[in-house]
């Protein structure tokens, strides 16, 4: 049971708001200052309340209030009770991580909002160790839906734009139903997906290395083993040849030695071919010189006293000494390409004498290109194969886990058929309460398991179905009906807020409220807390609403009587 006292803040930042058992209703009211009832701070007071129930700051509304409107220091303070456990716990918002507890008047420190969360978790279900049960912050999402889920959802109940996965485990435990296999399941799920994912990449791998879907890889490992086998045959039967063991290592290493002097002998020509392009008379210009020499003397006159002979003379030398230096160089390349040449021959004898030795049905072998070949098709196989294999291991993993998901949702189709007395009486309420509000019987509501993501199926289906106004109000007939059907109220908190729930047709609001009035003997036992806008109820006959407003009003805000006090623009 969760019941809460107080709201309030330390130091004093707006005024604290007690609630009772029972019903609490929180209003917006027209005031001088305006007519509207909208943005006076409603939301914002449920929004107080579950960051004083430990909600997720970067997800809650306090996170965008700006600091000058709410010091981030300012500590929200929420007296309540947890079953027997009264609670006071103060969180501010520069120490949102680290909030500080009261616990029957003792102070508790925590190091992080999980440690609370678990703390309160375990204060919670005190009383049901022995089964699986929601978390704490979990079995509030129901019982606290954010407005901003817009109530088109019986499951889903946070803000749309946060798209967070429906969680059915708080349904699921108020209506006894095993949460182990919810779990199970939703474990077995991912699995299937991860496999799933590993099974694309591997296919993706596959198609890269063979260029083939992988139906037709299948065949290319057949082919491939056989080449494998083939060139491995052939290796026998040089291997199996007396004088192969003698002469192997030797044909190996002349196939190298030529390979290097072949490599050497092509450097060389590289060299020689450069040098014979400079081979001539003349390295420089002859006229080239004289014309130079010409535009020098007539620039400078007398201070040239060289003739043009001199120049062509010392040109001469240049060019001389030049010719001497790339004929050295020519003499020695051409010497070099003689002796690898001869080297070249005479190792060329010794692989033929070799390799003479070793043939096959008359045909000559290159044993370092049978090597090179073998180990080659023996990679491409082995790769292939080795991502094949894991393909088919993670196919066949996908199929153990799919056929292990069959029997657990079996499992619990059965476990949610062994509640049915739980649903039955749960569904007689719903049918009682859309009687009271939609005067007919025109609903049902069922529970199944599925092979789907979400693994049940929660189908509440009422009179119009798909309308704005009737989503709101399959909302409220559903989380009302946990509230009076006496095996989900059991392991009910017995709290539940809603917040302008109430956006329907007049002739809805009337009867819904009504409706409320008219159990407010049983939900003493509990602890309703409703926002409304009071302009709704203006427009109602004081004969045709019977809830009486000034006995549950615990709050009233206008624009002039906002919550915080002002109005602000969010972050």
């Amino acid at each position: 049971m969760i019941r809460i006292n107080k709201l309030y803040s330390e130091p004093y930042s707006f005024e604290p708001i007690e609630f009772k058992k029972g019903i609490n209703l929180i209003l917006g009211e027209q005031d001088d200052s305006s007519n509207k009832t909208n943005g006076v701070g409603k939301s914002l007071l449920v929004e107080f309340i579950n960051f004083g129930l430990m909600k997720d700051y970067n997800r809650s509304r306090l996170s965008k209030i700006p600091n000058t409107v709410f010091s981030d220091k300012t500590y929200v303070c929420l007296d309540f009770f947890i079953n027997k456990n009264h609670i006071i716990t103060k969180r501010s918002i520069s120490e949102e991580n680290t909030p500080t507890l009261f616990i029957n008047g003792i102070k508790k420190n925590f190091t992080s909002i999980d440690d609370v969360n678990h703390f309160l978790t375990l204060l919670m279900f005190h009383d049901n160790k022995s089964n699986l049960h929601p978390t704490f912050r979990s079995m509030l999402g129901p019982l606290i839906r954010d407005e901003r889920s817009e109530f088109k959802s019986i499951i889903d109940c946070y803000d749309t734009k946060a798209r967070i996965p429906p969680d059915f485990a708080p349904h699921l435990y108020l209506f006894g139903i095993s949460l182990q296999l919810y779990k199970k399941i939703k474990e077995i799920n991912k699995s299937i997906s991860e496999l799933g994912i590993a099974k694309r990449k591997i296919k993706d791998d596959i198609e890269a290395i063979s260029g083939k879907k992988i139906a037709n890889a299948r065949a290319e490992v057949n082919d491939l083993d056989h080449q494998v086998k083939i060139i491995k045959q052939e290796m026998e039967l040089l291997e199996g040849d007396k004088t192969f063991d003698f002469v192997r290592d030797e044909i190996v290493l002349y196939e190298d030695s030529l390979d290097n002097l072949r490599n050497k002998k092509a450097i060389l020509k590289s060299e020689l071919n450069k040098i014979q392009a400079l081979i001539g008379d003349n390295y420089i210009d002859e006229d080239e010189v004289i014309d130079l020499y010409n535009k020098l003397k007539a620039g400078l006159g007398d201070n040239i006293g060289k003739e043009l002979k001199d120049v062509l003379g010392f040109k001469k030398k240049i060019d001389d000494f030049q010719r001497v230096l790339i004929d050295a160089r020519k003499d020695s390349i051409l010497s070099d390409l003689e002796k690898i040449e001869a080297s070249i021959s005479e190792i060329s004898i010794k692989l033929n004498s070799k390799t003479a030795i070793i043939k096959q049905n008359g045909h000559l072998r290159n044993i370092k290109t049978l090597f090179l070949a073998y180990e080659k098709k023996l990679e491409e196989l082995s790769q292939l194969s080795s991502f094949i294999k894991k393909f088919d291991d993670y196919e066949s993993k996908a199929k153990a886990k799919k056929a292990e998901k069959a029997t657990k949702v079996v499992e619990l189709d059965i476990d949610i058929s062994l509640q049915e007395s739980t649903i039955s009486e749960f569904r007689n309420t719903i049918s009682a309460i859309h009687d009271y509000v939609m005067e007919n019987r025109k609903c049902s509501f069922s529970i199944s398991a599925n092979e789907k993501s979400s693994v049940v199926d929660f189908d509440l289906r009422i009179f119009d179905d798909g309308s704005h106004s009737n989503e709101r109000e399959k909302v409220f007939i559903y989380d009302m009906s946990l509230l009076l059907t006496h095996d989900t109220f059991v392991r009910h908190p017995k709290l539940l807020i809603h917040d302008n729930i109430f956006d329907v047709d007049r002739d809805t609001l009337i009867k819904s409220l009504n409706y409320i009035s008219s159990k407010s003997s049983c939900l003493e036992d509990a602890q309703y807390i409703l926002t409304l806008n009071i302009d709704k109820l203006n427009e109602i006959g004081k004969d045709e609403l019977k809830l009486d407003i000034k006995e549950y009003r615990r709050a009233t805000l206008t624009k002039s009587h906002r919550f915080l006090g002002r109005q602000y623009q969010e972050k």
